[in-house]
């Protein structure tokens, strides 16, 4: 066991060794005596489930870690207790689904990444629920339909996308309804 002190003789971290590399429980502190951050380490390398404290002893985040990678389930904390994110990561990227509220637990924003990239459908809520946006991705790039709401639920505006650039038409509408721009794109290029 080694332990590290502020100057004033508060706790700072202390850790388990094994043959010189960080092995078993790790654990550091706020200068207020608060936990901060606690979890395992395997060989010298992070190893299972880790959690974040923020000074008033306040849950901000849990991760899992594999060999020194996030791997699994993550976790995050708005101040007020309430899930911020949550999502999966595998071999230290995004992959699965993954989702963020507002601070009022509402959905803000849900999609899904494979290998660190965004693929497939994501979609984006106002703070009252409505849908704000809908994009798809391929291999981390916008590809298809790309839309986007007013608070009122009334369409903003759609394009279409591929490869990550423009590809057609864009119409742009008002909070009632009503088109107020068209333009045409070809492949990221405004004709």
């Amino acid at each position: 066991l080694q332990e590290s002190y502020y100057e004033d003789g508060q706790l700072k971290e202390k850790s388990n060794f094994k043959d010189g590399e960080k092995d078993g429980l790790w654990e550091s502190y706020h200068e207020n005596g608060q936990l901060a951050a606690k979890g395992n380490f395997r060989d010298g390398k992070e190893d299972g489930l880790s959690e974040i404290y923020d000074k008033n002893g306040q849950l901000k985040a849990k991760m899992n870690f594999k060999d020194g990678k996030y791997d699994g389930l993550f976790e995050g904390y708005h101040e007020n207790g309430q899930l911020a994110a949550k999502g999966n990561m595998k071999d230290g990227e995004l992959d699965g689904l993954s989702e963020m509220y507002y601070e009022n637990g509402q959905l803000k924003l849900k999609g899904n990444a494979k290998d660190g990239k965004e693929d497939g459908l994501w979609e984006g809520y106002h703070e009252n629920g409505q849908l704000k946006a809908k994009v798809n991705y391929k291999d981390g790039r916008e590809d298809g339909l790309w839309e986007g709401d007013h608070e009122n639920g009334q369409l903003e505006r759609k394009v279409n996308d591929k490869d990550g650039k423009k590809d057609g038409l864009e119409e742009w509408y008002d909070e009632n309804g009503q088109l107020t721009r068209k333009v045409n794109y070809k492949d990221g290029k405004l004709l």
